[in-house]
């Protein structure tokens, strides 16, 4: 149901609504903390320099790369789209 939800949205400015009307500005600002937490990882920084690199806290960094580890593959594909920007 959220697959075709998301999917039917074909703009920027109509994803950004409904991000705004699906999560509180708060989640929003931890999903971009957590990829930019992902990014990090992967050019190869310790946790350490991603907390002063994203920033975050050095546990914050500590719970990404636990997911990053866990995720590996899965976050390589979408890594390209995150750095298009």
């Amino acid at each position: 149901m959220l697959y075709k939800l998301f999917k039917s949205v074909s703009n920027e400015p109509d994803f950004e609504t409904l991000l705004k009307l699906t999560f509180t500005e708060h989640e929003r600002v931890l999903m971009l903390e957590r990829w930019r937490i992902f990014d990090a990882l992967d050019r190869g920084l310790s946790q350490r320099e991603v907390s002063k690199d994203v920033p975050c806290s050095v546990v914050t960094a500590t719970r990404g790369a636990k997911v990053f580890r866990e995720n590996k593959e899965e976050i390589a594909r979408f890594l390209p789209a995150w750095r298009a920007e």
